[in-house]
Protein backbone atom coordinates (compact mmCIF):
# COMPACT_ATOMS: atom_id res chain seq x y z
CA UNK A 1 0.00 0.00 0.00
CA UNK A 2 2.91 2.53 0.55
CA UNK A 3 4.68 1.59 -2.10
CA UNK A 4 1.76 2.42 -4.10
CA UNK A 5 1.18 5.66 -2.48
CA UNK A 6 5.10 6.55 -3.16
CA UNK A 7 4.92 5.78 -7.10
CA UNK A 8 1.21 7.56 -6.64
CA UNK A 9 2.97 10.50 -5.46
CA UNK A 10 6.33 10.56 -7.94
CA UNK A 11 3.74 10.14 -10.91
CA UNK A 12 1.60 13.25 -9.29
CA UNK A 13 4.90 15.28 -8.80
CA UNK A 14 5.92 14.60 -12.56
CA UNK A 15 9.29 14.81 -14.63
CA UNK A 16 11.19 17.93 -12.82
CA UNK A 17 11.31 15.38 -9.00
CA UNK A 18 12.79 12.62 -11.62
CA UNK A 19 15.44 14.44 -13.46
CA UNK A 20 16.20 15.99 -9.72
CA UNK A 21 17.41 12.66 -8.70
CA UNK A 22 19.01 11.52 -11.36
CA UNK A 23 21.25 14.55 -11.01
CA UNK A 24 21.91 14.29 -7.54
CA UNK A 25 22.89 10.32 -7.87
CA UNK A 26 25.23 11.71 -11.18
CA UNK A 27 26.78 14.02 -8.76
CA UNK A 28 27.26 11.73 -5.94
CA UNK A 29 28.76 9.16 -8.87
CA UNK A 30 31.21 11.65 -9.92
CA UNK A 31 32.46 12.86 -6.38
CA UNK A 32 33.12 9.26 -5.17
CA UNK A 33 35.08 9.06 -8.95
CA UNK A 34 37.22 12.17 -7.87
CA UNK A 35 37.84 10.75 -4.63
CA UNK A 36 39.06 7.39 -6.51
CA UNK A 37 41.18 9.36 -8.23
CA UNK A 38 42.97 10.98 -5.49
CA UNK A 39 44.03 8.19 -3.63
CA UNK A 40 47.46 6.86 -4.30
CA UNK A 41 46.56 3.44 -4.78
CA UNK A 42 44.67 1.91 -7.64
CA UNK A 43 40.68 1.37 -6.96
CA UNK A 44 38.69 -0.97 -9.45
CA UNK A 45 35.11 -1.96 -9.73
CA UNK A 46 34.12 -5.25 -11.40
CA UNK A 47 31.13 -7.36 -12.65
CA UNK A 48 30.72 -10.65 -14.11
CA UNK A 49 34.42 -10.09 -15.67
CA UNK A 50 34.66 -6.62 -16.81
CA UNK A 51 35.93 -3.77 -15.61
CA UNK A 52 32.78 -1.31 -14.40
CA UNK A 53 35.00 1.60 -13.02
CA UNK A 54 39.13 2.20 -13.09
CA UNK A 55 41.12 5.21 -11.46
CA UNK A 56 43.95 6.72 -12.82
CA UNK A 57 46.30 4.84 -10.84
CA UNK A 58 44.96 1.43 -12.57
CA UNK A 59 45.28 3.27 -16.09
CA UNK A 60 48.68 4.24 -14.85
CA UNK A 61 49.89 0.25 -13.43
CA UNK A 62 48.35 -1.27 -16.96
CA UNK A 63 49.06 1.22 -19.26
CA UNK A 64 45.53 0.89 -20.90
CA UNK A 65 43.48 3.64 -20.65
CA UNK A 66 39.95 4.02 -19.19
CA UNK A 67 37.74 3.45 -22.37
CA UNK A 68 40.53 0.32 -23.34
CA UNK A 69 39.91 -1.01 -20.06
CA UNK A 70 35.86 -1.10 -19.50
CA UNK A 71 36.18 -3.10 -21.93
CA UNK A 72 38.33 -5.80 -20.94
CA UNK A 73 38.64 -9.22 -18.49
CA UNK A 74 40.43 -7.92 -15.50
CA UNK A 75 41.97 -11.01 -15.14
CA UNK A 76 43.68 -10.66 -18.66
CA UNK A 77 46.17 -8.17 -17.78
CA UNK A 78 47.07 -10.87 -14.81
CA UNK A 79 50.27 -12.52 -15.62
CA UNK A 80 49.74 -16.08 -17.40
CA UNK A 81 51.59 -18.03 -15.11
CA UNK A 82 49.85 -15.98 -11.63
CA UNK A 83 46.03 -16.09 -13.27
CA UNK A 84 44.98 -19.61 -11.46
CA UNK A 85 46.94 -18.46 -7.83
CA UNK A 86 45.27 -14.85 -8.15
CA UNK A 87 41.88 -16.31 -8.59
CA UNK A 88 41.43 -18.85 -6.07
CA UNK A 89 43.64 -16.11 -3.13
CA UNK A 90 40.73 -13.04 -4.45
CA UNK A 91 38.23 -15.99 -3.57
CA UNK A 92 39.34 -16.78 -0.57
CA UNK A 93 39.33 -13.24 0.69
CA UNK A 94 35.97 -12.60 -0.95
CA UNK A 95 34.42 -15.47 1.00
CA UNK A 96 36.47 -14.16 4.00
CA UNK A 97 38.92 -16.88 4.38
CA UNK A 98 42.03 -14.67 3.91
CA UNK A 99 42.54 -11.40 5.23
CA UNK A 100 45.77 -10.18 3.90
CA UNK A 101 46.66 -8.54 0.92
CA UNK A 102 48.10 -10.87 -2.10
CA UNK A 103 50.60 -10.52 -4.37
CA UNK A 104 50.98 -11.20 -8.86
CA UNK A 105 52.13 -10.28 -11.88
CA UNK A 106 50.26 -7.93 -14.56
CA UNK A 107 51.80 -7.00 -17.58
CA UNK A 108 51.24 -3.85 -19.36
CA UNK A 109 50.04 -2.62 -22.50
CA UNK A 110 53.78 -2.46 -23.21
CA UNK A 111 54.64 -5.45 -22.15
CA UNK A 112 56.51 -4.86 -18.78
CA UNK A 113 56.26 -7.28 -15.86
CA UNK A 114 55.21 -5.48 -12.56
CA UNK A 115 54.11 -6.39 -9.21
CA UNK A 116 50.80 -5.67 -7.91
CA UNK A 117 49.96 -6.13 -4.23
CA UNK A 118 45.88 -6.58 -3.70
CA UNK A 119 42.82 -6.67 -1.78
CA UNK A 120 39.22 -7.73 -2.66
CA UNK A 121 35.71 -6.79 -1.13
CA UNK A 122 32.58 -7.76 -2.02
CA UNK A 123 30.17 -4.73 -2.70
CA UNK A 124 26.69 -3.86 -4.07
CA UNK A 125 27.24 -2.16 -7.79
CA UNK A 126 24.05 -0.84 -9.56
CA UNK A 127 22.09 -3.47 -7.56
CA UNK A 128 24.45 -6.20 -8.84
CA UNK A 129 26.99 -8.26 -7.03
CA UNK A 130 30.48 -6.18 -7.92
CA UNK A 131 33.91 -6.51 -6.75
CA UNK A 132 36.03 -3.61 -5.37
CA UNK A 133 39.73 -4.08 -5.67
CA UNK A 134 42.44 -1.74 -4.04
CA UNK A 135 45.87 -2.47 -5.64
CA UNK A 136 49.50 -1.20 -5.05
CA UNK A 137 52.48 -0.97 -7.92
CA UNK A 138 55.21 -2.92 -5.42
CA UNK A 139 57.38 -3.41 -7.90
CA UNK A 140 60.14 -1.41 -7.15
CA UNK A 141 59.49 -2.99 -3.05
CA UNK A 142 59.66 -6.24 -4.69
CA UNK A 143 63.27 -5.38 -6.78
CA UNK A 144 64.70 -4.19 -4.03
CA UNK A 145 63.80 -7.31 -1.85
CA UNK A 146 65.20 -9.22 -4.46
CA UNK A 147 68.39 -7.21 -4.53
CA UNK A 148 68.76 -7.58 -0.80
CA UNK A 149 67.89 -11.26 -1.12
CA UNK A 150 70.28 -11.71 -3.59
CA UNK A 151 72.96 -9.52 -2.12
CA UNK A 152 72.55 -11.11 1.59
CA UNK A 153 72.74 -14.50 -0.77
CA UNK A 154 76.10 -13.46 -1.93
CA UNK A 155 77.40 -11.81 1.51
CA UNK A 156 76.79 -15.20 2.79
CA UNK A 157 78.10 -17.07 0.04
CA UNK A 158 81.75 -14.70 0.76
CA UNK A 159 81.60 -15.05 4.26
CA UNK A 160 81.70 -19.12 3.76
CA UNK A 161 84.34 -19.07 1.08
CA UNK A 162 86.49 -17.15 4.16
CA UNK A 163 88.91 -19.61 5.46
CA UNK A 164 88.66 -18.26 8.22
CA UNK A 165 86.31 -18.15 11.08
CA UNK A 166 84.10 -14.93 11.05
CA UNK A 167 81.38 -13.85 13.61
CA UNK A 168 79.64 -10.80 14.18
CA UNK A 169 79.02 -9.98 18.24
CA UNK A 170 76.43 -7.48 19.45
CA UNK A 171 77.48 -6.48 23.19
CA UNK A 172 79.79 -9.47 23.32
CA UNK A 173 76.84 -11.88 21.93
CA UNK A 174 77.61 -13.64 18.56
CA UNK A 175 74.73 -12.82 15.60
CA UNK A 176 76.10 -14.34 13.25
CA UNK A 177 78.73 -16.55 12.18
CA UNK A 178 80.11 -18.52 9.11
CA UNK A 179 80.92 -22.14 8.18
CA UNK A 180 84.14 -21.36 8.83
CA UNK A 181 83.74 -21.76 12.68
CA UNK A 182 83.38 -25.26 12.93
CA UNK A 183 86.88 -25.74 11.46
CA UNK A 184 88.48 -23.61 13.44
CA UNK A 185 86.78 -24.31 16.46
CA UNK A 186 84.84 -27.01 16.37
CA UNK A 187 81.05 -25.39 16.96
CA UNK A 188 78.18 -25.32 14.15
CA UNK A 189 77.09 -21.86 13.11
CA UNK A 190 73.38 -22.61 14.41
CA UNK A 191 74.61 -23.48 17.86
CA UNK A 192 76.76 -20.35 18.48
CA UNK A 193 73.64 -17.86 17.91
CA UNK A 194 73.04 -15.84 20.64
CA UNK A 195 76.07 -17.13 23.03
CA UNK A 196 78.54 -15.66 24.56
CA UNK A 197 81.68 -14.53 22.50
CA UNK A 198 83.76 -16.12 26.11
CA UNK A 199 83.07 -19.86 24.89
CA UNK A 200 86.08 -19.18 22.37
CA UNK A 201 89.00 -18.46 24.95
CA UNK A 202 90.27 -20.71 28.18
CA UNK A 203 88.60 -18.60 30.54
CA UNK A 204 86.82 -16.02 31.97
CA UNK A 205 89.44 -13.97 32.95
CA UNK A 206 91.39 -14.14 29.94
CA UNK A 207 87.84 -13.77 27.85
CA UNK A 208 87.17 -10.21 29.91
CA UNK A 209 90.92 -9.31 28.97
CA UNK A 210 90.87 -9.81 25.51
CA UNK A 211 87.39 -8.06 25.11
CA UNK A 212 88.71 -4.97 27.29
CA UNK A 213 91.30 -4.75 25.36
CA UNK A 214 89.46 -5.00 22.02
CA UNK A 215 86.50 -2.70 22.63
CA UNK A 216 88.95 0.07 24.18
CA UNK A 217 91.26 -0.31 21.10
CA UNK A 218 88.43 0.09 18.93
CA UNK A 219 86.90 2.84 20.51
CA UNK A 220 90.00 4.94 18.84
CA UNK A 221 90.49 3.26 15.57
CA UNK A 222 88.07 1.29 13.05
CA UNK A 223 90.58 -2.16 12.64
CA UNK A 224 92.70 -3.91 15.26
CA UNK A 225 94.66 -7.22 14.82
CA UNK A 226 96.28 -8.99 17.67
CA UNK A 227 97.15 -12.58 18.55
CA UNK A 228 95.37 -14.63 21.55
CA UNK A 229 95.13 -17.93 23.14
CA UNK A 230 91.62 -19.46 22.18
CA UNK A 231 90.08 -22.70 23.03
CA UNK A 232 87.97 -25.16 21.03
CA UNK A 233 85.53 -26.77 21.60
CA UNK A 234 86.57 -30.20 21.99
CA UNK A 235 88.85 -27.89 24.81
CA UNK A 236 92.14 -28.11 22.73
CA UNK A 237 93.99 -24.79 22.71
CA UNK A 238 94.86 -22.65 19.66
CA UNK A 239 96.99 -19.70 19.00
CA UNK A 240 94.59 -17.18 16.80
CA UNK A 241 95.01 -13.87 15.08
CA UNK A 242 91.89 -11.92 15.48
CA UNK A 243 90.95 -9.06 13.49
CA UNK A 244 88.40 -7.12 14.12
CA UNK A 245 86.18 -4.34 12.81
CA UNK A 246 83.86 -1.92 14.67
CA UNK A 247 80.50 -1.98 12.62
CA UNK A 248 80.09 2.01 11.64
CA UNK A 249 81.75 4.98 12.68
CA UNK A 250 81.27 4.74 16.28
CA UNK A 251 81.15 2.01 18.85
CA UNK A 252 77.44 1.99 19.06
CA UNK A 253 75.78 -1.02 21.15
CA UNK A 254 79.52 -2.52 21.30
CA UNK A 255 79.23 -4.15 17.53
CA UNK A 256 82.21 -5.73 15.86
CA UNK A 257 82.83 -8.44 13.39
CA UNK A 258 85.76 -10.48 14.50
CA UNK A 259 87.83 -13.09 11.85
CA UNK A 260 90.14 -15.86 13.65
CA UNK A 261 92.38 -17.61 12.61
CA UNK A 262 94.11 -20.60 13.52
CA UNK A 263 97.77 -19.73 12.86
CA UNK A 264 98.94 -22.77 15.73
CA UNK A 265 100.86 -24.90 13.08
CA UNK A 266 102.01 -22.02 11.51
CA UNK A 267 103.68 -20.42 14.31
CA UNK A 268 104.99 -23.97 14.96
CA UNK A 269 106.07 -24.01 11.99
CA UNK A 270 107.80 -20.86 11.81
CA UNK A 271 109.61 -21.66 15.68
CA UNK A 272 111.01 -25.13 13.91
CA UNK A 273 112.03 -23.24 10.96
CA UNK A 274 113.65 -20.25 13.73
CA UNK A 275 115.11 -22.43 15.15
CA UNK A 276 116.69 -24.93 12.43
CA UNK A 277 118.13 -21.60 10.94
CA UNK A 278 119.58 -20.83 13.94
CA UNK A 279 121.28 -24.19 14.04
CA UNK A 280 122.32 -23.44 10.42
CA UNK A 281 124.20 -20.33 11.70
CA UNK A 282 125.82 -21.71 14.26
CA UNK A 283 126.82 -24.37 12.54
CA UNK A 284 127.94 -22.18 9.42
CA UNK A 285 129.88 -19.67 11.93
CA UNK A 286 132.13 -22.91 14.05
CA UNK A 287 132.98 -23.85 10.35
CA UNK A 288 134.04 -20.93 9.33
CA UNK A 289 136.22 -20.57 12.90
CA UNK A 290 137.52 -24.14 12.08
CA UNK A 291 138.26 -23.30 8.69
CA UNK A 292 139.87 -20.17 9.80
CA UNK A 293 141.79 -22.01 12.65
CA UNK A 294 143.10 -25.01 9.75
CA UNK A 295 143.95 -21.54 7.42
CA UNK A 296 145.57 -19.72 10.85
CA UNK A 297 148.02 -23.79 11.41
CA UNK A 298 148.76 -24.03 7.99
CA UNK A 299 150.15 -20.27 7.81
CA UNK A 300 151.89 -20.59 11.11
CA UNK A 301 153.39 -23.39 10.05
CA UNK A 302 154.20 -22.80 6.44
CA UNK A 303 156.10 -19.32 8.06
CA UNK A 304 157.77 -20.89 10.86
CA UNK A 305 159.03 -24.48 9.13
CA UNK A 306 159.69 -23.22 5.52
CA UNK A 307 160.39 -19.45 6.57
CA UNK A 308 163.75 -20.97 9.02
CA UNK A 309 164.68 -23.62 6.45
CA UNK A 310 164.77 -20.66 3.65
CA UNK A 311 166.63 -18.44 6.22
CA UNK A 312 168.85 -21.25 7.03
CA UNK A 313 169.23 -21.67 3.27
CA UNK A 314 170.03 -18.23 2.31
CA UNK A 315 172.57 -18.02 5.16
CA UNK A 316 174.48 -20.63 3.76
CA UNK A 317 174.48 -19.08 0.64
CA UNK A 318 175.70 -15.71 1.87
CA UNK A 319 178.56 -18.09 3.25
CA UNK A 320 179.30 -19.64 0.47
CA UNK A 321 179.83 -16.91 -1.51
CA UNK A 322 182.34 -15.30 0.87
CA UNK A 323 183.94 -18.15 0.94
CA UNK A 324 184.84 -18.77 -2.49
CA UNK A 325 187.66 -18.06 -4.73
CA UNK A 326 188.08 -14.35 -5.88
CA UNK A 327 188.33 -15.16 -9.14
CA UNK A 328 185.53 -17.39 -9.85
CA UNK A 329 183.25 -15.42 -11.51
CA UNK A 330 180.96 -18.17 -12.99
CA UNK A 331 180.74 -20.19 -9.39
CA UNK A 332 179.90 -16.69 -8.03
CA UNK A 333 177.09 -15.73 -10.33
CA UNK A 334 175.82 -19.06 -9.92
CA UNK A 335 175.41 -18.38 -6.14
CA UNK A 336 174.06 -15.03 -6.74
CA UNK A 337 171.00 -16.10 -8.30
CA UNK A 338 170.30 -18.51 -5.93
CA UNK A 339 170.31 -16.36 -3.19
CA UNK A 340 167.88 -14.23 -5.47
CA UNK A 341 165.86 -17.49 -6.10
CA UNK A 342 165.65 -18.22 -2.30
CA UNK A 343 164.84 -14.74 -1.27
CA UNK A 344 161.65 -14.49 -3.47
CA UNK A 345 160.72 -17.79 -1.92
CA UNK A 346 160.81 -16.16 1.25
CA UNK A 347 158.16 -13.20 -0.31
CA UNK A 348 156.09 -16.14 -1.64
CA UNK A 349 155.92 -17.53 1.48
CA UNK A 350 155.35 -14.57 3.58
CA UNK A 351 152.35 -13.97 1.19
CA UNK A 352 150.93 -17.01 1.26
CA UNK A 353 150.36 -17.43 5.01
CA UNK A 354 149.32 -13.69 5.08
CA UNK A 355 146.63 -14.79 2.81
CA UNK A 356 145.80 -17.71 4.67
CA UNK A 357 145.89 -16.04 7.90
CA UNK A 358 146.94 -12.30 8.68
CA UNK A 359 149.44 -12.42 11.28
CA UNK A 360 148.17 -9.35 12.52
CA UNK A 361 144.58 -10.21 12.74
CA UNK A 362 145.80 -12.74 15.45
CA UNK A 363 148.65 -10.51 17.07
CA UNK A 364 147.27 -6.48 16.74
CA UNK A 365 143.49 -6.75 16.09
CA UNK A 366 140.92 -5.83 13.25
CA UNK A 367 142.40 -2.62 12.75
CA UNK A 368 145.71 -2.30 12.52
CA UNK A 369 144.69 -5.82 10.16
CA UNK A 370 142.97 -3.77 7.86
CA UNK A 371 145.19 -0.74 8.13
CA UNK A 372 147.79 -3.14 6.42
CA UNK A 373 145.83 -4.50 4.25
CA UNK A 374 144.97 -1.07 3.00
CA UNK A 375 148.71 -0.26 2.27
CA UNK A 376 149.33 -3.80 0.19
CA UNK A 377 146.05 -2.89 -1.52
CA UNK A 378 147.87 0.09 -2.79
CA UNK A 379 151.01 -0.69 -3.02
CA UNK A 380 149.81 -3.88 -5.19
CA UNK A 381 147.02 -2.19 -7.48
CA UNK A 382 147.78 1.42 -7.47
CA UNK A 383 144.74 2.54 -6.40
CA UNK A 384 144.64 5.23 -3.78
CA UNK A 385 143.13 4.46 -0.57
CA UNK A 386 141.71 6.74 1.89
CA UNK A 387 140.82 4.81 5.63
CA UNK A 388 139.25 5.92 8.66
CA UNK A 389 139.18 3.38 11.31
CA UNK A 390 137.84 4.18 14.40
CA UNK A 391 136.85 0.73 16.50
CA UNK A 392 137.86 -0.47 19.83
CA UNK A 393 139.38 -3.48 18.75
CA UNK A 394 139.22 -4.84 22.48
CA UNK A 395 135.05 -5.32 22.21
CA UNK A 396 134.76 -7.36 18.75
CA UNK A 397 134.95 -10.83 19.23
CA UNK A 398 137.04 -12.75 17.32
CA UNK A 399 135.27 -14.79 15.03
CA UNK A 400 133.26 -11.89 14.23
CA UNK A 401 136.67 -9.98 14.02
CA UNK A 402 138.25 -12.46 10.90
CA UNK A 403 134.54 -11.96 9.42
CA UNK A 404 134.56 -8.53 8.97
CA UNK A 405 138.28 -8.36 7.99
CA UNK A 406 137.29 -11.21 5.27
CA UNK A 407 134.45 -9.15 3.99
CA UNK A 408 136.34 -6.26 3.82
CA UNK A 409 139.26 -8.45 1.66
CA UNK A 410 136.35 -9.46 -0.91
CA UNK A 411 135.54 -5.84 -1.43
CA UNK A 412 139.22 -4.63 -2.12
CA UNK A 413 139.10 -7.80 -4.56
CA UNK A 414 135.82 -7.02 -6.30
CA UNK A 415 137.43 -3.10 -6.75
CA UNK A 416 140.50 -4.14 -8.44
CA UNK A 417 138.71 -6.72 -10.20
CA UNK A 418 135.79 -5.06 -11.70
CA UNK A 419 135.60 -1.07 -10.60
CA UNK A 420 138.16 0.55 -12.60
CA UNK A 421 138.69 3.03 -10.07
CA UNK A 422 141.29 5.35 -9.12
CA UNK A 423 139.94 5.90 -5.62
CA UNK A 424 138.74 3.80 -2.63
CA UNK A 425 137.50 5.21 0.36
CA UNK A 426 137.05 3.16 3.67
CA UNK A 427 135.64 3.63 6.88
CA UNK A 428 135.25 1.46 9.79
CA UNK A 429 132.90 2.52 12.89
CA UNK A 430 131.15 1.05 16.00
CA UNK A 431 128.27 3.01 16.34
CA UNK A 432 125.71 1.72 19.00
CA UNK A 433 125.44 -2.01 19.40
CA UNK A 434 126.82 -2.51 15.39
CA UNK A 435 129.71 -2.63 13.40
CA UNK A 436 129.28 -0.76 10.57
CA UNK A 437 131.87 -1.01 7.50
CA UNK A 438 131.45 1.45 4.11
CA UNK A 439 133.97 0.83 1.58
CA UNK A 440 133.48 3.40 -1.74
CA UNK A 441 135.18 3.93 -5.18
CA UNK A 442 135.24 5.84 -7.79
CA UNK A 443 135.14 3.24 -10.29
CA UNK A 444 132.33 2.32 -13.30
CA UNK A 445 129.38 1.49 -11.33
CA UNK A 446 128.15 -1.73 -10.05
CA UNK A 447 125.02 -2.62 -12.22
CA UNK A 448 121.35 -4.31 -10.73
CA UNK A 449 121.80 -7.35 -13.00
CA UNK A 450 125.36 -8.01 -11.46
CA UNK A 451 124.34 -7.36 -7.79
CA UNK A 452 121.24 -10.12 -8.82
CA UNK A 453 123.68 -12.48 -10.69
CA UNK A 454 123.61 -15.87 -8.92
CA UNK A 455 127.16 -16.26 -10.33
CA UNK A 456 128.67 -12.96 -8.59
CA UNK A 457 130.14 -15.33 -5.82
CA UNK A 458 132.27 -12.37 -4.59
CA UNK A 459 129.19 -10.79 -3.40
CA UNK A 460 127.21 -13.76 -2.67
CA UNK A 461 130.54 -14.91 -0.03
CA UNK A 462 130.21 -11.35 1.18
CA UNK A 463 126.15 -11.64 2.15
CA UNK A 464 126.84 -15.11 3.39
CA UNK A 465 129.05 -13.76 5.80
CA UNK A 466 126.91 -11.08 7.03
CA UNK A 467 124.16 -13.13 7.41
CA UNK A 468 125.55 -15.56 9.27
CA UNK A 469 126.16 -12.70 11.87
CA UNK A 470 122.68 -11.41 11.91
CA UNK A 471 123.73 -8.18 10.01
CA UNK A 472 122.16 -6.40 6.78
CA UNK A 473 124.41 -5.72 3.63
CA UNK A 474 123.40 -2.46 1.01
CA UNK A 475 125.30 -3.04 -2.03
CA UNK A 476 124.58 0.62 -4.65
CA UNK A 477 126.23 1.58 -7.84
CA UNK A 478 126.17 4.91 -10.23
CA UNK A 479 126.67 4.69 -13.95
CA UNK A 480 130.08 6.18 -14.15
CA UNK A 481 130.30 7.56 -10.14
CA UNK A 482 131.27 4.09 -8.64
CA UNK A 483 130.07 1.80 -6.15
CA UNK A 484 128.70 2.12 -2.28
CA UNK A 485 129.32 -1.12 0.00
CA UNK A 486 127.67 -0.74 3.37
CA UNK A 487 127.67 -3.52 6.03
CA UNK A 488 126.46 -3.09 9.78
CA UNK A 489 126.74 -6.20 11.78
CA UNK A 490 125.48 -6.44 15.48
CA UNK A 491 128.06 -6.58 17.82
CA UNK A 492 128.70 -9.74 20.20
CA UNK A 493 130.59 -9.59 23.43
CA UNK A 494 134.24 -11.01 23.03
CA UNK A 495 134.35 -14.50 23.87
CA UNK A 496 136.66 -15.20 27.01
Amino acid sequence: MKKKLAQTLLTSRGGPERKRLNASAAAETELYKTLANNLQVGVYIAVNKRFQFVNLHIQEYTGYAEAELLEMDPLSVVHPDDRVTAVSEAVDMLKGRRLTPFEYRLITKEGRVKWIMETVTPIIFKRRKAVLGNSMDITEHKVAKESLQELDALKSSILDAIPQAVVGLEDRRINFANTAVEEVFGWRPEELIGKSVTLFYRNEKEAEEIGRYFYSTLEHQRTFVAEFNCRRKDGRDILCRMRSARIGDALKQRRIVITYEDITEQRRAEEELANSREQLRELSIYLQSVREKESTRIAREIHDELGQSLTALQMDLAWLGSSMPPGDLSLAGKVQRMRNLVDRTIDSVHRISTELRPILLDDLGLTAAMEWQVGEFQGRTGVQCEARLDCNDGSVDKDQATALFRIFQETLTNVARHSGATLVRVSLVRKGGSLRLEVTDNGRGITREEIDNPKSFGIIGIRERVNLWGGRVSITGKPRKGTTIRVRIPVRDRRR
